[in-house]
């Protein structure tokens, strides 16, 4: 997973197209061998999508934190109507990103740019939604929920995906810990969808 944090250079035979369904939606994804689920939408991402899309009324504008090819944002963006603000540490998935955008006919409603976690990121947003890196390890992981939780407006979402078995129970732990608050809202074959609101002070 390390080598994800590491653009390399790329030939033109390393791009390629696919489609993917989600949410009633059918999407286009120009993508290439060095992005995660680089030729469809990865099962934690459909999980974590599928549940928002059953339990929860976003609006306003949304950030997609360590957005790959773009899935998450792009299908929130069609479903809700919202806004995204979408970032990844890979520059070349953002470029991916930003085309991605413009295959699904939603470029208008969403920047995309690269960040190491929140350092490029201001402001604040209505909701913020991730399939984060947690193979990176907890350190990293910890300090992305706490950056998540300077730019959530009060009463705004953090919506997670996590597979049991890789570290869900320690995860809830510290977004309860850090929000006074987490909830499961689904669980999809081994993939659980945590949920934690800013509360006002």
């Amino acid at each position: 997973m390390q080598h994800y944090f590491i653009d390399k250079p790329h030939s033109a035979d390393d791009y390629f197209e696919f489609k993917d369904g989600v949410l009633g939606l059918e999407l286009c994804f120009r993508s290439c061998d060095s992005i995660f689920s680089k030729d469809k939408i990865d099962d934690g991402t459909r999980a974590l999508l599928n549940a928002i899309a059953k339990n929860e009324t976003l609006s306003g504008c949304g950030l997609d934190l360590g957005c790959g090819l773009g899935v998450i944002g792009i299908a929130l963006i069609k479903h809700y109507g919202v806004t995204m603000q979408m970032v990844d540490i890979n520059a070349t998935a953002v470029s991916l990103t930003k085309q991605n955008l413009i295959k699904n006919n939603v470029q208008h409603s969403a920047v995309a740019f690269v960040s190491d976690g929140f350092n490029a990121v201001e402001g604040s947003f209505d909701f913020i939604v991730s399939n984060p890196p947690i193979k990176t390890g907890k350190t990293l992981l910890f300090s992305l929920m706490e950056g998540a939780k300077e730019h959530m407006k009060v009463g705004a979402p953090l919506i997670l995906v996590i597979r049991k078995n890789l570290g869900m129970e320690s995860l809830k732990k510290h977004l309860t810990s850090l929000f006074n608050n987490c909830e499961i809202i689904a669980r999809d074959k081994g993939y659980y969808i945590l949920k934690s609101v800013k509360l006002g002070n």
